[in-house]
């Protein structure tokens, strides 16, 4: 059987085919005696973590808020990531003070430490990047305490909505990224799975015949626009798994 998910995020909108058991339950993708290496574990974590953030982000942010890069002084650098994370959460009560007393809406946020090791001096260094909600980017600069370079740019979202942003938040680079978020984020919409109401073979043909036909999906989703579709097809159970992609018609987006 053959379940359709529907998932919207923000403007976009989001739509998975993949098998299942009559229960409801996946059809495995391998056999049992072949379980995934470190690697496409790893690589599989890190594409689900790319989906969530990428989700969460499009759900609660978009035009005209904006993005926060911070960075310490050197004779300022904090000594761990404990202290680093404490120096951003008392920046965040600065803001959510500021917010309150402006009667702007509630403060949200999304923010990650990086911390890389430099290459001359073998001192770790760190610095952070947050979401939050529209606010004057000059004084959300002015209120980190520690940076001699700290900046605030408009978030500008194309038709993947803050997709890059939301990946570069998540990406893995020397010393990792760890994100943090407020708990007043609203979380994706996840519709009703619907099952069975394509056949094996029917999926085939969208996965193949129907792919990038445009005409088709924007047909299928009305008041959505087409972006793109993936598809895979799993050789050991002998099913397609699609993915389709589309955005909120009349949204105001950047080129890219």
């Amino acid at each position: 059987m053959i379940r359709e998910k529907n998932i919207i995020s923000g403007s976009m909108y989001e739509a998975e085919f993949y098998p299942i058991f009559s229960n409801g339950r996946r059809i495995p993708s391998r056999g049992k005696k072949t379980k995934p290496s470190s690697k496409e574990q790893q690589n599989l974590n890190d594409k689900n973590a790319r989906k969530k953030i990428v989700r969460l982000v499009n759900a609660n942010f978009g035009k005209d808020d904006i993005v926060i890069h911070g960075t310490y002084r050197d004779d300022e650098m904090p000594t761990s990531e404990s202290e680093c994370r404490r120096d951003i959460q008392n920046y965040i009560r600065r803001i959510k003070r500021y917010r309150k007393r402006e009667k702007m809406p509630d403060m949200k946020y999304i923010y990650v430490i990086e911390a890389k090791t430099s290459k001359s001096t073998g001192i770790i260094r760190y610095h952070f990047h947050m979401i939050t909600n529209k606010m004057n980017r000059d004084i959300a600069e002015k209120m980190w305490l520690y940076g001699d370079w700290t900046n605030a740019d408009r978030l500008q979202p194309n038709e993947k909505g803050c997709e890059a942003l939301a990946k570069y938040l998540v990406k893995n680079p020397e010393g990792g990224k760890r994100w943090a978020q407020s708990k007043n984020l609203k979380k994706p919409k996840i519709q009703k799975p619907k099952d069975g109401k394509i056949s094996k073979r029917y999926l085939s043909k969208l996965s193949t015949e129907r792919i990038d036909d445009a005409e088709y999906w924007e047909k299928r989703y009305k008041g959505y626009k087409f972006i793109e579709a993936n598809a895979v097809f799993n050789g050991y159970n002998g099913y397609w798994y699609l993915s389709v992609v589309m955005y909120k018609k009349n949204t105001e987006v950047m080129r890219r």
